[in-house]
């Protein structure tokens, strides 16, 4: 899972200038302060969907072992609601920002939450990380006039990947914002 960049507090964002729908209710991602996912997850979920993924580890402090909670994401938080409902979550002291794509606040599909709840919710998962696009990596565009289209990534230099696309039966080389990409 690759998160993009982030959309800063836009208290005066209208859903009209965004593009996205006022009254549907959408899963969109939020970072965190440090350490807030818990306190946070639990006083938004008095208002909204919220789903903040915890999970239970065994650790060793100096004088005994002790079972804590952690998250399986740290540093975000995922909560469904409409564009004026995200605007409410963006005010809560402990969030950071919207995750978003090409600096929109980014949706994501109830398909890809769900597949996150089986993964964080299985017993035979251990570890969980996100990983950075790589070479060789297979992938779709998730946004911009390339959207749905998939590639493979040939080099990545910071946060910019070059992909080929292999279309219309000729190679085409494309560099993008490695934050528009997801796996293929």
């Amino acid at each position: 899972m690759v998160l993009p960049d982030t959309e800063r507090h836009l208290g005066s964002l209208s859903a009209r200038d965004s593009g996205l729908s006022e009254c549907r209710r959408e899963w969109f991602a939020f970072r965190m302060k440090p350490r807030h996912e818990k306190k946070a997850a639990e006083r938004l979920a008095e208002k909204f969907e919220i789903f903040c993924p915890i999970k239970e580890e065994r650790v060793r402090w100096s004088d005994r072992w002790k079972t804590v909670t952690r998250p399986w994401l740290p540093g975000y938080l995922f909560a469904k609601v409409t564009q004026r409902e995200r605007i409410a979550v963006l005010n809560d002291l402990s969030v950071s920002s919207t995750v978003c794509i090409a600096g929109m606040p980014a949706p994501i599909r109830d398909e890809e939450i769900g597949r996150l709840k089986v993964i964080t919710g299985a017993s035979d998962v251990e570890e969980m990380e996100m990983l950075p696009v790589t070479p060789g990596d297979h992938v779709r565009i998730r946004a911009g006039k390339l959207m749905n289209l998939n590639g493979v990534v040939l080099r990545v230099l910071g946060k910019r990947a070059s992909l080929r696309l292999e279309s219309l039966n000729m190679q085409l080389v494309v560099t993008l914002k490695t934050t528009m990409l997801e796996p293929a």
